[in-house]
């Protein structure tokens, strides 16, 4: 059992479970069950070194093992580093070389067995938590400490977590495992009917755009397997009904977010929040950034950096950032103590955030241009990989679960172009999205192998 990694998976997950909660409201600044982890990590990878199961000569392993030493080199010569640092800088070599890597020896009958203890602990996990965030929503429970806000932030329910955005990622995956689950009958059906219900709510709650742009790529990946893939339907037809099912999703989420206003009013607390896509001031700065006019330009520029929350300042900070040590990067958890030294104080808010809020900025940012181009390298990897794996599958039963493993990366890396990203020990879900992402590489193995897909 010690030298397993589907159960060392498994406690991997609840180890990040942990750390997507809002643990500084307690006064917890590290998660030490990373030590009997990384011990364990260390065992294991002794035993199969010994076992000749691990095995990194694949490129696209080898490729992230690198980003992940140049990461540590980085936090290590970095003197801003701190514990937290070097902790995400090793747990993300970690999620690599156990999470991401599998064993050489590693089938199908081993990706499904796992994958059957995976799926019902994230939804007991995501599902009681979100239950509980929603019941502080009833109530509309806010409690701050030790700079920590719990339950309500502003309008926006951020419950039991840290922050509402990767806790809404998180969402959007369980609802994918749980679709998994209805489609693979496992035991306890209605459970995962349900938990889906009470993710899609608390996605509502969360007010994430993002998570909101996701739910619709899953409905309308699901919603053509079942009911356009399949049909005779020509070109035209098979667009027209896609293009139907995004508008109907589209107005149910509206109605949806309508819906979920109705508990403070009810209350008797005003809601006078305009809706965060705020599509008229979209409208507006694209008129003023292609007018031709140097300082309507500029000022379309602000719009979207009011709309985006400030992302513009953000990614003009940190490239500032990056500039103090292009070539490796700065490193795990510094962005925000080299923001506050190396940026324009007129935009210290900007880097009240750990991290640049996107995923390549960010590889480029705490891994320098070499990490930067090897993370591009690996990306377009992926793309190509996916391709194969669902033109390998198309018309076996096993497309649907590819095509599900494939949302779950998916979910992740639509949520990363905005916000919490791939290189952060702060999100289940995107331990979750290298964990499958590893499945399908294995799948690849397979295939290459000559294993027919069943």
């Amino acid at each position: 059992m010690i030298f397993n990694r589907k159960y060392y998976k498994l406690c991997f997950i609840i180890y990040m479970f942990i750390n997507t909660l809002a643990l500084g409201y307690l006064g917890i600044e590290t998660n030490y069950l990373f030590i009997p982890l990384l011990i364990w990590a260390l065992v294991i990878i002794g035993h199969d070194i010994y076992k000749k199961e691990f095995k990194i000569k694949k490129n696209y392993s080898l490729l992230m093992l690198v980003q992940g030493f140049i990461l540590l080199l980085a936090t290590i010569l970095n003197s801003y580093s701190d514990l937290n640092s070097y902790v995400i800088a090793i747990m993300q070599l970690v999620i690599y070389l156990l999470i991401f890597n599998n064993p050489a020896s590693m089938t199908k009958k081993d990706i499904v067995e796992e994958v059957k203890m995976i799926i019902p602990l994230v939804n007991v996990l995501v599902g009681f938590a979100s239950l509980v965030s929603i019941g502080m929503f009833i109530v509309r429970f806010s409690s701050l400490a030790n700079g920590w806000t719990l339950g309500m932030v502003g309008s926006r329910l951020f419950g039991v977590y840290f922050n509402s955005n990767p806790a809404a990622f998180l969402a959007c995956i369980t609802i994918v495992l749980a679709l998994i689950a209805i489609r693979e009958n496992f035991k306890g059906k209605p459970w995962y009917l349900v938990n889906i219900g009470v993710q899609i709510v608390y996605i509502l709650l969360t007010k994430c755009r993002v998570a909101l742009i996701i739910l619709v790529v899953i409905i309308i990946m699901v919603g053509y397997y079942f009911l356009i893939r399949r049909r005779p339907y020509s070109m035209f037809k098979r667009i027209m009904l896609v293009l139907g099912l995004v508008f109907i999703i589209t107005s149910a989420s509206l109605l949806g977010q309508g819906i979920v206003e109705f508990v403070p009013q009810m209350q008797g607390i005003a809601s006078k929040e305009t809706s965060r896509f705020q599509t008229d001031k979209i409208k507006e700065a694209g008129h003023l950034l292609i007018s031709g006019d140097i300082e309507d330009f500029y000022k379309g520029l602000t719009i979207i950096d009011e709309v985006s929350n400030g992302r513009v300042s953000l990614t003009k900070a940190a490239l500032q950032i990056w500039q103090t040590d292009p070539l490796i990067g700065i490193g795990a958890n510094n962005f925000k103590k080299i923001g506050i030294q190396e940026t324009d104080v007129l935009e210290y808010w900007a880097v009240q955030v750990v991290h640049s809020h996107n995923v390549f900025l960010e590889a480029l940012v705490t891994t320098g241009v070499i990490g930067f181009i090897i993370f591009v390298i690996f990306f377009f990897k992926c793309v190509l990989m996916s391709f194969n794996v669902l033109k390998v599958s198309q018309g076996k039963e096993i497309y649907f679960i590819v095509q599900m493993f494939i949302m779950i990366v998916l979910s992740e890396f639509i949520g990363s172009l905005s916000d919490y990203g791939v290189f952060y020990i702060y999100s289940l879900s995107a331990t979750l999205a290298w964990c499958f992402l590893g499945y399908l590489f294995t799948y690849q193995n397979i295939i290459n192998s000559s294993d027919s897909l069943k």
